[in-house]
């Protein structure tokens, strides 16, 4: 394997373990078994709690980034999860357990955003947005192969499940023999110049803090969807009498295998659509979930889940390629705010979901993803009208610059 794949590989690895906060979910009544005087909700927030210190996390990894360099601050981040992680498996105490998981948190949120950061340092173009995708399908990859090893070691006691995050050391020693460092003035001076040193035009690629903000509502709105999607779906085939809490499941899987699919198709489906890549993510993202609401089988939801996931899974890598490839921004801040954006979706999803139960006019669960249908078509439209008028306004401008 030569240096380059091998840089590659290093690179994408660590995503591996981004979104492995919830896999100790099936833990939760072992543990609770264990600590008899711990009230419930104190255990079930060691489910939870990692994701509201990745928030904090996110937002300092460049700040502490441009003290330590990048991959110092990668590997700091990957000792704590790696300690933090397996700590649960050594030590038999809940306030300990507990600061562990808090600690856990905060090391994957240190590298969480600085993946993409590395990625848009050394590749450019295709190659990038490729890599970009790859990186979202091994999270997705790393999700669910986590999630099955802790099942697997729940067979021998609930603290063996916990060495699943030793894991982070082979991704720790391989980053840290095949990944080069990267200091924070290079990583803003490469973005402005591009990876081959020459200077982007400045009217292409052009993303403002306006922009940014623009993506997290997006984001934002998107994550509330594809959330509820996971948690209606069960609802809505025992409601309707064709499926049960084991078909859901189902569901819920085939819904990552559309994810994953479209990470490591990302790059052709990018060089496909280019800029209507996100309306045509959410136009499909509506229809899966029409199909969905319309469907009277396990196999139709099953399809349409596929096709939500898919959808999901392509206007996300997108818009992180999309700030990265910007010259007039900070990459690293405005990706941190991308995570922030959908980390908070993903959090305030419960309340998302009342919402939109409230605006439901159909009156049945179907209605539910009916609604969601119509919020994700509406974005379409205005997403469409919006790439139309920035058109325009390009055009105006290069007239205006050849006359000149």
């Amino acid at each position: 394997m030569s240096k380059e794949t091998l840089k590659k590989v290093s690179i994408l690895a660590i995503s591996f373990i981004v979104v492995s906060v919830g896999a100790i979910g099936g833990n939760i009544p072992e543990i609770a078994k264990s600590f008899p005087d711990v009230p419930m909700t104190m255990i079930e927030n060691l489910v939870t709690i990692p994701a509201l210190f990745i928030i904090p996390s996110v937002l300092l990894s460049n700040t502490i980034a441009k003290h330590l360099g990048y991959k110092n601050t990668v590997l700091l981040g990957l000792a704590l999860v790696f300690f933090a992680g397996v700590a649960p498996a050594l030590i038999e105490s809940f306030p300990v357990i507990f600061i562990a998981r808090c600690i856990f948190g905060f090391g994957i949120g240190m590298f969480n955003s600085l993946i993409v950061g590395f990625i848009s340092y050394f590749y450019s173009g295709n190659e990038r947005a490729k890599l970009i995708g790859f990186q979202s399908a091994f999270e997705g990859i790393g999700g669910m192969s986590i999630t099955f090893l802790v099942g697997q070691l729940l067979r021998f006691g609930w603290q063996a499940s916990f060495w699943v995050y030793a894991l982070a050391l082979p991704m720790l020693l391989l980053f840290a023999l095949f990944v080069p460092d990267v200091s924070y003035d290079e990583r803003i001076n490469r973005n402005k110049k591009g990876v081959s040193g020459q200077k982007i035009n400045e009217n292409q690629n052009n993303t403002s803090l306006l922009g940014v903000i623009g993506y997290i509502a997006l984001l934002f709105v998107g994550v509330n969807i594809y959330m509820s999607t996971n948690v209606k779906a069960t609802a809505l085939m025992s409601t309707l009498g064709y499926g049960d809490a084991t078909d859901g499941s189902t569901i819920i899987s085939v819904v990552g295998i559309g994810a994953m699919s479209a990470g490591f198709l990302f790059g052709k489906t990018l060089n496909l659509l280019k800029k209507y890549i996100v309306p045509v993510s959410f136009s499909f993202m509506g229809l899966a979930l029409l199909i969905m609401g319309l469907s009277n089988s396990v196999l139709v939801t099953a399809l349409g889940a596929i096709l939500c996931g898919f959808s999901f899974r392509t206007f996300i890598p997108y818009l992180f390629n999309k700030v990265n490839s910007s010259p007039s921004i900070n990459p690293g801040l405005a990706t941190s705010l991308l995570l922030v954006g959908f980390n908070l979706g993903s959090a305030f999803s419960p309340y998302g979901i009342a919402i939109i139960e409230r605006l439901n006019i159909f009156g049945s669960i179907r209605g539910v993803f009916y609604t969601e249908a119509i919020i994700l078509f509406a974005f379409a439209i205005v997403g469409l009208v919006f790439i139309s008028i920035s058109s325009m306004k390009d055009r105006e401008l290069n007239i205006l610059n050849n006359e000149e």
